[in-house]
């Protein structure tokens, strides 16, 4: 039994602000068509089904006449709205660095069926964003919001207007495109086959000023918890488990996972794809926290930390590791005493 997608609660009251400064309204009526309380939530963990916030894009689509309405709510989206998320997106140390938190802890915002990817392509660093699960999706006014929310969390960090060098959606221009180019100032190329913010890697590479590596590691811990948290017997949390007992062996491949959770690797893969991942995914986001963690605790070797996330050899692990995350064991762990 899957469970029913889920955002934090803090999504309404963004949605209350932007309805009262942006466009003037009272959303107390607005909220009470939709069945979302408008009451600030008693604690920033607090979340809401998916489906009470889809019901809420509908009726603030409605009561504003404004099929943009997504593209303007996400302009009101602050890194205190993402509860540990937005404390350790403060305290990154780049741009880049908040972009890999993101794609880490994005379930924390919500459990729709959503999976984002961060390469670099030699001259960008590229947020890709699909959804597997159309029926477990957000509606479009949420896509709309997402698209400009990360704009607006970029801009607070960094202390200066960011906007991706080009923008692709796989939505058609039938879509508000006047809009999509007033708001995110970009190249935009709709119908494309996949969802991707292209980023310059100069800019993404620079030192902020906000940079507190030590505040972030922290706030990373407490974000990991809490996705944990949000279903401790969900597949994926399980899967991590293992995988942090095996990867010493070498042996943690997806079909000895699947034995150990007595289940076959198409189940274990149709039921990781329903929650927004896939098993290359979760070895990789395992592999990349572990190694992260390792090395800023200095307590181990290269060597060591290789064997420890099932690398044949170090050379193995230092390639990984800059695919990852665009740097070296050595220069990371370099950052991290400098900091």
């Amino acid at each position: 039994m899957f469970h029913e997608p889920t955002t934090l609660a803090s999504a309404a009251q963004i949605f209350a602000v932007a309805l009262r400064e942006g466009y003037g309204l009272d959303p107390a009526p607005i909220f009470a068509s939709a069945g979302v309380p408008l009451e600030v939530p008693v604690s920033p963990k607090q979340r809401y089904p998916l489906a009470s916030m889809s019901r809420l894009w509908r009726a603030a689509r409605e009561a504003t006449g404004d099929e943009c309405v997504g593209l303007k709510v996400g302009w009101f989206v602050l890194p205190q709205h993402l509860y540990a998320l937005g404390h350790s997106w403060l305290a990154s140390s780049t741009l880049r660095d908040a972009l890999e938190r993101f794609v880490r802890y994005h379930q924390l915002l919500t459990t729709a069926s959503v999976e984002y990817g961060l390469r670099d392509d030699g001259r960008h660093y590229v947020l890709s964003r699909a959804f597997p699960e159309k029926d477990r999706a957000p509606v479009d006014e949420a896509i709309d919001c997402g698209n400009t929310a990360l704009l607006s969390l970029l801009d607070s960090i960094a202390g200066t207007e960011i906007r991706p060098r080009r923008l692709d959606l796989t939505f058609g221009n039938e879509r508000h495109p006047d809009a999509y180019r007033e708001h995110v100032c970009a190249d935009i190329r709709f119908s494309a086959p996949l969802d991707c913010f292209y980023f310059d890697k100069t800019q993404f590479d620079e030192r902020l000023a906000g940079a507190s590596p030590d505040i972030a590691r922290a706030t990373d811990h407490i974000a990991e918890k809490y996705i944990e948290s949000l279903n401790p017997a969900k597949t994926a949390s399980k899967v991590r488990r293992l995988l942090i007992d095996l990867l010493p062996s070498g042996k943690a491949d997806q079909e000895l996972i699947a034995e150990r959770l007595h289940r076959s690797p198409s189940t274990l893969q149709r039921q990781l794809q329903a929650e927004g991942l896939s098993y290359r995914a979760v070895l990789q986001s395992t592999r990349q926290s572990l190694a992260q963690q390792y090395l800023l605790d200095g307590r181990h070797t290269h060597a060591q930390i290789a064997y420890l996330l099932g690398f044949s050899d170090q050379s193995n692990f230092s390639r990984a590791f800059k695919r990852w995350t665009s740097v070296s064991p050595r220069e990371f762990q370099k950052r991290g005493a400098d900091s």
